[in-house]
């Protein structure tokens, strides 16, 4: 009876840990890999679709959206292990090879679907709510990135009959220097922690109400019920696309007093804003008011948005329109907190591309799968 040498015996132990061990690695690392990849790849096609429509509008062309609906993902891991041996009576004559591979597979289907139909439109062109505002503010985002990306411009009430509205496109100059002016104070605000943005609570009756949002440079809890009611009832008189504004004499900043709405602009509104200030339409440097103290960072452009005929080489993201490359660079002349404020704005217009674009739940159209 041949009993196998103790080498030999050793060597298949280890050939069999070995296969476990790949056979439980492999799968895992492969897995984590893809899914970060399919993350990041997602992410970057969405974010040059944002750009390109930004491109689009800028020569006056239809916008148009697709989106990836699903991935489904099939890996195939494999094992193959051999050994093979030689076994003498001979003492140090025996032989042992030993050979182990792995292979991984993969074969993704991707689902994408073309954002159309009434429902696409809808969310488009209704105008940004209130609400919006209220959620963004209340993550810390500078207002002035906010209103001046959201707003089409500031109904000011200046008596009691006396109403003017000041736009925010460049193309009204003195409109919109008085805009970007008025937006800053209200930015100033916040950075003096004298900023309050929220909904109006008062008894309606017996009944607590929670009313309409509004911005203030007091604190709106500290007025008489009977007040606030009335400030939430000159705010229902427009619709969600309307911010009451409440800037008063003998608070902080009430020097510069603002008393209207402000008046928001749908998703296609800001887009076509971004787009047409590549060129036809540009923002300009404007100074602070001088009852303003103090402006941190206060770039001539909202989101600056580069224009070249050659492909940039160190880009946050960038999408060729026609012959040109448009891009939002990585680090500008500009410096640390202009550019700070760039990267912002992109990303606050990417959560507004989720926010009013891609619910696509409802979207009645027939999705388009490519299988690798």
């Amino acid at each position: 009876m041949n009993i196998l040498p103790s080498t030999f015996r050793a060597a298949c132990m280890a050939a069999l840990l070995g296969l476990f061990m790949v056979n439980g690695c492999a799968s895992p690392i492969a897995l984590h890999r893809a899914v970060l990849e399919y993350d990041w790849t997602v992410n970057r096609i969405e974010s040059e679709l944002l750009l390109l429509n930004i491109a689009r509008m800028r020569y006056h062309e239809p916008i148009h959206f697709t989106v990836v609906s699903s991935i489904a993902a099939t890996f195939d891991f494999r094992v193959n292990t051999g050994i093979t041996g030689a076994i003498t009576e001979n003492p140090g004559l025996d032989s042992l090879s030993l050979t182990l591979g792995t292979s991984a597979a993969e074969n993704p289907t991707v689902s994408i679907i073309p954002v159309q139909g009434e429902q696409f439109t809808k969310r488009l062109l209704t105008p940004i709510s209130e609400n919006t505002i209220q959620f963004l503010a209340h993550q810390g985002i500078d207002p002035a990135i906010l209103l001046r990306l959201m707003a089409r411009g500031i109904i000011l009430e200046e008596g009691e009959s006396h109403r003017r509205f000041i736009l925010n496109q460049p193309h009204r100059k003195e409109e919109y220097q008085e805009f970007r002016q008025r937006v800053m104070h209200i930015s100033w605000l916040q950075y003096a922690r004298n900023l309050f943005i929220g909904p109006l609570q008062f008894q309606n009756g017996t009944k607590p109400t929670v009313g309409r949002i509004i911005i203030t440079n007091y604190d709106p809890d500290s007025l008489p019920n009977h007040e606030r009611q009335a400030l939430h009832e000159q705010a229902n008189r427009f619709p969600l696309n309307h911010i009451k504004v409440d800037i008063r004499h003998g608070y902080p900043g009430g020097e510069f007093p603002m008393r209207g709405e402000i008046h928001l602009r749908s998703f296609k509104g800001i887009l076509g804003f971004i787009g047409r200030g590549i060129v036809q339409d540009q923002e300009f440097p404007v100074a602070p008011d001088p009852r303003t103290p103090f402006v941190m960072v206060n770039p001539a452009k909202t989101l600056t948005i580069q224009e070249s005929r050659t492909q940039p080489a160190e880009a946050i993201v960038s999408a060729k329109k026609r012959d040109r490359w448009y891009y939002i660079e990585e680090e500008s002349e500009a410096g640390e907190l202009e550019d700070q404020w760039n990267h912002e704005a992109f990303d606050i217009l990417y959560q507004l591309y989720h926010l009013t674009v891609t619910d696509i739940s409802q979207t009645p159209a027939v999705p388009i799968t490519i299988s690798k």
